[in-house]
């Protein structure tokens, strides 16, 4: 009987199917982990927030400026406010101060070509009352002789105020053109002779009033 025996480097050369299969070294690569392929879908990077989600802070951002606009609006309501007062009170000021120095230098020359013999003095006190240098002082000077004349001529006026007009005025001086006309009699001209003037007069603001200054015939 004749033994067959098995040839052992034949055996070892023949690799088993378990060999082929531990062979293979992807198939047991530990470092084989794509994060990729476990990351859920629809998932931005790590620490990303959401698309379309606000910052945490904004909401307090916006009221922040919220309460700065209301602020400036109130800022800017209140400064014309202000200002509206102050532009009245200085408009109703000027028209104070134009009717004042109208009605000086309306008085006046109302009294200058009204005296006479008979209101020589009380006329020149008027004047005196509201002037000032040097119109006052002329006036002073002169309001003696003007008596005397008009009382030897015997002399009679009547007249009035036919316009007048500011050409100038400020917080401290005022110029004032006032035309007037009268008639005066005298004992050369018995029946009256009428004469028409225009004068000018300077104003100037004193101890918070308005006094003449100056009068002059303008042309």
């Amino acid at each position: 009987m004749t033994d067959t025996a098995t040839d052992p480097d034949t055996a070892d050369a023949a690799p088993t199917d378990a060999d082929t299969a531990d062979a293979d070294p992807t198939d047991a690569d530990p470092t084989d982990t794509d994060p990729t392929d476990t990351a859920p879908a629809g998932a931005g990077p790590v620490g990303a927030e959401p698309d379309g989600a606000a910052p945490a802070d904004a909401p307090r951002r916006r009221g922040r400026l919220a309460v700065a606009a209301v602020a400036l609006l109130l800022v800017v309501a209140l400064a014309a406010a202000v200002l509206s007062v102050l532009a009245w009170r200085g408009t109703a000021g000027t028209v104070a101060d134009r009717d004042e120095a109208t009605a000086v230098a309306s008085q006046v020359v109302r009294d200058f070509i009204g005296i006479d013999a008979d209101n020589a003095k009380g006329n020149v006190d008027n004047m005196l009352a509201v002037a000032t240098d040097p119109f006052r002082t002329e006036l002073g000077r002169f309001s003696e002789v003007f008596g005397a004349i008009l009382a030897q001529g015997k002399v009679r006026a009547e007249g009035g105020i036919d316009a007048v007009g500011i050409e100038h005025i400020d917080a401290d001086t005022a110029t004032v053109l006032v035309s007037a006309s009268t008639t005066v009699r005298n004992t050369e001209v018995p029946n009256g002779a009428p004469r028409d003037f225009r004068l000018l007069l300077g104003l100037r603001h004193e101890d918070g009033a308005w006094k003449v200054s100056t009068v002059e015939v303008a042309p």
